[in-house]
């Protein structure tokens, strides 16, 4: 560390990698987290090397590695003593002279210096604060063209208010940026009004709470919220969600008043989606009231959804609830209807709705675009209320728009309905609807993103459901295993697997058919390598996991044979390789199948030189299954020869495999002596003993001792560091990668 620290100010200029000095910075930090930082850094007077980086002649990078290093260095043990000894060097006059550095690198460090020092928040502080000026430099930072420093900016404004509450220098200079007409703002002005309200309504304090909402009041966010800039307005509508968790029930009734005067149907329901997320949060309105709130912003959403896109065939909410009754599925909530969302008694009135709907539904006519939209943010708003709250009306309607070819052709709008009736599903009491989950795997579609989250919540479904469920899940997945689209016939390997793995056998028997293993093995033969793959694992984890019986049916397939297995051993993908050997590896552990007829001498050869050290890996874990197997077998493999050549392996994960298989075999070997271990003595592999007397002569303590991640680079960060990370040796951007680092 004090070789990284005397070499910083001499780091080359000639470094093009900048990430060069954020990986000497974060080596720095670590040094940080011992609690004699402090007392190591003042005796090795650290400051004046800190000192020799801030000169003129200095390359930008390391001055704001060393300003930043320093103020953190301020928030270790007994940072304190490190700040009262910065008064005494000219590292203070240094900070008030370039508080306003034509470098961003440089104002980013100084806003970080500090954030850090106010931590500390002395006599000395306040006195580096007025120097410097601070209400109108906050000012000018969060005006500056660099967003990394307005970021900054803010981060030093929320410390300074949660040190003094309400500053009135900071309060002037807050409703001075704000003042401005919002016709006059320039798009630096917009992002620095905004950043200013998040900072602050993220401060949680009520004095400054109430600042925040009298300065930042609606009238004044409002026309934020409809700028033409598109990063502005998603700024606004995160200032948005943080002012809803504040307001009361009239505030909400105000804005959406509001919104119904406005005509972009777009953004008024983007605004709406804000509200309706924050709502089952907002600390001033009561639970029930905030509920019956989104529940009919949420009613419009759907509305909207089933008015744009209605049901071809003449279906409608009802018929779906019905069907679902039918199938033996007990709907708890009844479907809300236009007269139920009048009888709530919210101080949202039925008209401002239906101004929002009128509007927006006016909007959508427009063109086919405009519609896409609108109908995308009205299944935002519904999303975003089944997060907290199940509706049996909302999960049949998202159930009907699924079916809608028209929506199948949106694929956008089809994983936001897809999501929604998802989450509804999980919210659903004694785990109702959840026969609409067989039925979606076979909605052809959803593709394989959003069959992931169907096949999510059914793995969660899964040890909980009867068997009726479990056997139309079974239908589904031999349904969708035929899909042209080779990422769904993938997915629906990986879900079988996940849930062989993660249940008990006996809740996913019915699942795990012959026929399903049948799809499997014929997924072996897939054009497409991830299918294999996946089907490999498959049939690996029926193998480990299952009973006898089904083991015994996947070993003695007729289409999984010698040259079959072979044939995966020897792909040409490396994690189809891992795949195939962990299915060799189960079938051997299991005792079943003609596993050892499958491999070869030249074939282990080949795995165990692999440039993959996964595969190199299972090689070595199939190597000490077959030395543990009868000899009369495995004597033309060479196995024995093979797993000692690979202690030498590049790699510590299979060097730590041969360990672990070589302390089995020992303790599995009667023949061993294990009181008196042997001295160490390097195995040579052409030498010509027997099995026993090879293992005693493996230094297992030294091979142990090679594991250690310390072990492997504690060279690198003793030498390397100050060698080669911080100059160049020879040509200019000779060197320059981002992997070159401890």
């Amino acid at each position: 560390m004090r070789g990284v620290l005397e070499q910083l100010p001499h780091m080359s200029g000639q470094i093009v990698d900048g990430t060069r000095h954020e990986k000497v910075l974060s080596y720095m930090r670590l040094f940080l987290a011992s609690d004699a930082a402090v007392e190591q850094l003042m005796s090795w007077n650290t400051l004046r090397t800190l000192a020799e980086c801030l000169q003129p002649q200095s390359d930008m990078r390391v001055t704001a590695t060393a300003v930043r290093f320093l103020g953190d260095a301020f928030r270790a043990r007994n940072g304190k003593v490190l700040w009262t000894a910065v008064h005494a060097t000219q590292i203070v006059e240094w900070v008030v002279d370039n508080a306003d550095s034509p470098h961003a690198l440089v104002r980013v460090a100084w806003l970080h210096f500090m954030c850090q020092a106010s931590y500390i928040n002395d006599h000395a502080y306040a006195e580096l604060l007025d120097r410097v000026d601070y209400p109108r430099l906050l000012l000018r930072r969060l005006l500056d063209s660099s967003y990394f420093v307005v970021a900054s900016a803010c981060m030093l404004l929320g410390r300074l208010f949660h040190v003094n509450t309400i500053d009135p220098n900071l309060s002037a200079l807050i409703e001075q940026l704000v003042g401005r007409p919002f016709a006059l703002q320039t798009s630096a002005r917009k992002a620095a009004v905004l950043a200013t309200a998040q900072t602050l309504l993220l401060l949680k304090n009520k004095d400054v709470q109430v600042f925040v909402h009298r300065v930042f009041a609606q009238p004044v966010l409002e026309p934020y919220l409809y700028d033409v800039d598109r990063l502005v307005r998603d700024r606004a509508l995160d200032v948005l969600e943080l002012v809803v968790l504040d307001v009361d029930a009239m505030g909400v009734r105000g804005l959406v008043a509001a919104l119904a005067r406005r005509v972009d149907g777009c953004v008024v329901l983007r605004c709406l989606a804000a509200v309706v997320k924050q709502l089952p949060w907002n600390r001033c309105i009561e639970k029930g009231e905030a509920r019956r709130l989104g529940l009919m912003i949420a009613n419009m959403g759907v509305s909207l959804l089933l008015s744009i896109h209605p049901a071809v065939d003449g279906s409608d909410v009802d018929t779906v609830q019905m069907q679902i009754t039918s199938s033996g599925v007990d709907t708890t909530e009844a479907p809300i209807t236009s007269s139920d969302v009048d009888s709530i008694q919210t101080p949202i009135t039925s008209s401002d709705v239906d101004s929002i709907q009128t509007q927006v539904a006016k909007a959508a006519q427009q063109s086919p675009s405009a519609s896409s939209m609108i109908a995308c943010e009205a299944a935002r708003i519904v999303r975003e209320h089944s997060q907290t709250t199940f509706s049996a009306h909302t999960a049949s309607s998202m159930c009907l728009l699924l079916s809608n070819p028209r929506v199948q052709q949106h694929t956008q709008l089809v994983q936001l309905v897809l999501s929604t009736l998802l989450q509804t599903l999980r919210l659903a009491h004694n785990r109702t609807h959840v026969q609409m989950v067989p039925r979606l795997i076979c909605t052809f579609a959803i593709r394989a993103p959003g069959l992931r989250g169907v096949f999510d919540l059914a793995l969660e479904l899964l040890g909980s459901c009867n068997a009726e469920f479990v056997q139309g899940l079974e239908h589904a997945i031999r349904t969708r295993i035929v899909d042209v689209e080779w990422e769904a016939r993938d997915t629906v390997l990986e879900f079988v697997t996940r849930a062989v793995r993660e249940h008990a056998w006996p809740c996913v028997e019915l699942l795990v058919t012959q026929q399903v293993v049948d799809d499997a093995v014929r997924a072996l033969s897939d054009a497409e390598e991830y299918v294999r793959a996946s089907a490999a694992y498959l049939l690996a984890a029926v193998v480990e996991r299952g009973d006898e019986e089904r083991a015994r049916y996947v070993s003695e397939h007729k289409h999984l044979t010698q040259s079959d297995l072979a044939r995966l051993v020897a792909d040409s993908e490396a994690f189809v390789k891992r795949a195939a050997l962990d299915l060799v590896h189960a079938l051997g552990t299991r005792g079943v199948g003609m596993w050892i007829e499958c491999l070869t001498y030249r074939t282990l050869y080949d795995l165990a030189d692999d440039p993959d050290f996964e595969v190199r890996v299972r090689c070595a874990r199939i190597l000490a299954l077959l030395t543990q197997t009868s000899p009369v077998n495995t004597s033309e493999l060479q196995s024995t020869s093979l797993l000692l050549e690979m202690c030498r392996d590049s790699s510590r994960y299979v060097r730590a495999e041969c360990l672990r298989s070589l302390r089995e075999l020992k303790q599995n070997t009667p023949d061993v002596d294990m009181t008196n271990e042997p001295e160490p003595k390097r195995v040579y592999v052409g030498e010509r003993t027997d099995l026993w007397e090879k293992l005693r002569n493996v230094d297992l303590a030294q091979l142990e001792a090679s594991l250690s991640a310390e072990h492997l680079y504690q060279e690198a960060l003793d030498t390397q560091v100050a060698r080669e990370l911080m100059r160049e040796k020879s040509d200019a951007n000779a060197g320059n990668n981002i992997l070159d680092c401890y």
